[in-house]
């Protein structure tokens, strides 16, 4: 099977999912124009900000004025359609299934499952966040790279700006109720690979985020890194990162430049 529940999975699982979510993205794209909404996370940063670091599921912003049903009506009738599950067969996917676990004032999300040739199956999620009145996108195409991978043609889609996702980084690795190493690796990403610069991200975030951010950062362990970042790299990668004093370089570059951002 390409999927294990343990989330030790051979790269093969990871493409398929990100085949699907780009073709998901070309879809709504068309279904959600003229709306604001915006790709975040780790598909964001993946997609148009050249990450290495894989991920399972694509979250998104919208604003609250598009209403549940709306937003509801439009990704349902994109899982439903016969042009997209046929889309998905060139890799390999034969059909979808689909469920609406969530779907409230401030989170709509799907479940998907995508069942493969030979009976197995991949699950993901497709998730939207409606808490912003203002979402502040960008229109781009997906990575030249990758789109090539899949042989896809480019298309338009709303994401987030690589300060913005700086900022929406920081305050991730600030808060007090989430844990997540890769927030770190994305900060380092962010800051070292795409040069964003410290003046850009003063006034997005606060000076107290930014110290919490930094001591927190100090918290994380070359185990942590290996449970909940390494298994969504290539190889290549975890080969570098196996290495614990390659971590620990990662780690006090990302303190140094978040206490760098400090006034």
């Amino acid at each position: 099977m390409y999927y294990n529940k343990d989330q030790d999975m051979p790269l093969r699982s990871f493409e398929l999912r990100e085949f699907f979510h780009l073709v998901f993205l070309r879809h709504l794209s068309l279904r959600l124009s003229g709306r604001a909404y915006a790709v975040k996370g780790g598909i964001c940063l993946r997609f148009f900000h050249r990450s290495a670091r894989l991920s399972q599921d694509v979250d998104l912003d919208i604003v609250s004025k598009v209403r549940m049903a709306t937003l509801k009506k439009g990704v349902n009738s994109i899982l439903e359609s016969r042009a997209f599950v046929a889309s998905l067969t060139s890799q390999g996917v034969g059909r979808i299934s689909f469920r609406q676990p969530k779907q409230t004032e401030t989170t709509q999300r799907w479940k998907v499952s995508l069942y493969l040739e030979g009976g197995d199956s991949l699950p993901t999620k497709i998730a939207f966040s409606r808490r912003n009145e203002k979402v502040a996108y960008t229109t781009g195409i997906p990575d030249a790279e990758l789109l090539g991978r899949y042989k896809m043609p480019p298309f338009a889609v709303q994401f987030y700006d690589a300060i913005s996702m700086s900022a929406q980084k920081i305050s991730a690795l600030a808060s007090s109720s989430r844990y997540a190493v890769r927030d770190l690796f994305d900060l380092r990403h962010l800051l070292r690979t795409l040069l964003v610069k410290p003046d850009h991200l003063r006034d997005r975030v606060k000076q107290s985020e930014l110290e919490q951010a930094a001591k927190k950062a100090s918290r994380f362990t070359h185990q942590d890194f290996k449970e909940q970042v390494s298994p969504y790299l290539s190889g290549n990668l975890m080969d570098i990162y196996r290495d614990p004093r390659m971590f620990e370089k990662l780690k006090a570059e990302v303190e140094e430049d978040l206490l760098g951002i400090v006034r």
